[in-house]
């Protein structure tokens, strides 16, 4: 019989079989191997008036206990196709994935991003919020000089964050109604009203007056800016993230990524040579096969012919005797 050791020999690392079953091989009757004393049985049949039914049905059953291995290594020799059939369609679908992220990765190009310039006017904003912190709390100590910087910190965050809003109604052109203004200028109004009614007693008329218009200003304006700077920040801090993952990706297609998908074909080749092995192994099987079923088919064939002869020369021999 055949062996399906020698099929083996390079396995990749995700084909793993199970061994072989060994199934014992049976070995023909002396009668069914020989010729001639097959012509003999055959003879014996035909000379004995017995039918040749039963001994056809024996000759079928050894030779099918004969086929049993093969046809079980048959069986075991597709399923084994077919599990390195689907582990080739699972790499090669691996493959074409890599090879599509690289084509991919490869097209891409960065976003042009203004972190630094973003970041240099968020330090900005930052630092002209609290320097007009220090302004407000100047204004207030004339009246409150021992709680001046709770209060200072209560007129600077309700001035200038009241309200955020994306765009400021000076920079929308769409029709401003008196409670959107209100909105938006009410709180910056009240808290510049409040530190002039401070400051009025101890400035002349147009220090406070500029100090009311300054501050109004820096209520109306500062705030938002803050705000919206920060938003604008994280935009362009993830614009630079975008465009960093993508410039490390692009070193990872030029260098790593090839190197899978070579590894990938070698083992898909791998593969390729143990599945034309195995192919190889089952044409063999099915040869066998053919070649013992074939030689059922004459071994039945033999005996029959004997047997219809010696059924006739038994016939004709009665008509002698008879006459």
């Amino acid at each position: 019989m055949l062996s399906l050791s020698s099929l083996f020999q390079t396995p990749t690392p995700d084909v793993k079989f199970e061994e072989d079953i060994p199934i014992p091989e049976i070995e023909l009757p002396t009668w069914l191997k020989q010729e001639d004393l097959l012509r003999d049985e055959g003879v014996l049949f035909g000379l004995s008036g017995s039918e040749p039914t039963e001994k056809i049905k024996i000759i079928e059953s050894t030779y099918e206990q004969v086929l049993a291995s093969p046809n079980q290594k048959k069986m075991h020799l597709h399923e084994k196709i077919g599990e390195l059939n689907l582990i080739l369609e699972q790499k090669n679908k691996k493959l074409e994935d890599n090879q599509l992220k690289i084509s991919q990765t490869l097209s891409l190009s960065t976003e042009p991003h203004g972190l630094l310039r973003v970041s240099i006017g968020l330090a900005l904003a930052i630092f002209m919020c609290f320097a007009n912190y220090f302004l407000i709390k100047d204004g207030i100590q004339y009246a409150y000089p021992k709680d001046a910087n709770w209060i200072a910190w209560g007129v600077f965050l309700s001035g200038m964050f009241s309200l955020y809003a994306y765009t400021a109604l000076i920079h929308t052109s769409e029709p401003v109604t008196w409670r959107r203004a209100l909105e938006e200028w009410g709180m910056p109004l009240a808290a510049s009203l409040f530190l002039l009614a401070q400051i009025w007693p101890h400035f002349t008329w147009y220090k406070a007056m500029a100090y009311f218009t300054f501050t109004l200003f820096l209520f109306l304006l500062t705030g938002k800016l803050l705000l919206s700077t920060i938003s604008k920040w994280k935009w362009e801090w993830d614009k630079f993230k975008n465009n960093w993952s993508l410039n490390k990706n692009k070193k990872l297609a030029h260098k790593e990524w090839p190197s899978t998908s070579d590894a990938l074909e070698k083992e898909m080749e791998e593969i390729r040579i143990q599945k034309w092995n195995i192919v190889q192994t089952l044409n063999e099987v099915e040869a066998q096969i053919q070649r013992i079923t074939a030689e059922k088919e004459s071994a039945i064939h033999l005996f029959l012919s004997e047997y219809q002869l010696a059924k006739q020369y038994r016939f004709e021999n009665a008509k002698i005797v008879q006459k």
